[in-house]
């Protein structure tokens, strides 16, 4: 699951719902858009997650979703996907389902980067965390720096979003 903290979020992030879900993906994962082919999909490569992604953002608009857990955007639905270098210096929070790292070893002050599918085999468009080795943050045009832990979607991340 994926929330803005302010207002601020809606009023100057650019959003395109107009490419279809390449593969099932929740609120808070990364997407890259074709929108010479109207697709999205989860980053391919890290070529690809190191770019300037999207973020989904669908809301709940099924009747049939009884839990926010359960909300998934399926292969083929229409992604709402929102520009997240206009996020700049804004919070948003993630829930651990849109997070490859297990949430206990992630503290204050760790940087969170687009996962992709290469080296993260059906992990791609969640979020990981870079270790400075094998992930560097500065390798990537958008990441998320994590402010606190919360309780959102049961456990959860607080993080200002850094655009490099």
């Amino acid at each position: 699951m994926f929330k803005p903290l302010t207002i601020g979020y809606y009023k100057q992030v650019r959003n395109n719902p107009r490419c279809k879900a390449q593969s099932n993906v929740y609120p808070g994962m990364v997407v890259v858009l074709d929108e010479a082919n109207k697709t999205a999909s989860v980053p391919a490569d890290a070529a690809a997650a190191q770019g300037k992604p999207y973020i989904v953002s669908n809301i709940i608009d099924k009747p049939e979703v009884e839990n926010k857990a359960d909300f998934v955007v399926q292969t083929g639905e229409y992604v709402r996907a929102d520009y997240l270098a206009d996020a700049n210096e804004l919070l948003i929070e993630l829930d651990y389902r849109v997070i490859v790292t297990d949430l206990s070893t992630v503290a204050i002050g760790d940087v969170l980067v687009p996962a992709n599918e290469t080296d993260n085999a059906g992990n791609g468009g969640k979020w990981i965390k870079a270790d400075g080795e094998a992930i560097v943050a500065s390798s990537y045009a958008i990441n998320l720096e994590v402010v606190e832990k919360t309780t959102f979607g049961d456990k959860g991340v607080l993080c200002k979003v850094v655009v490099a």
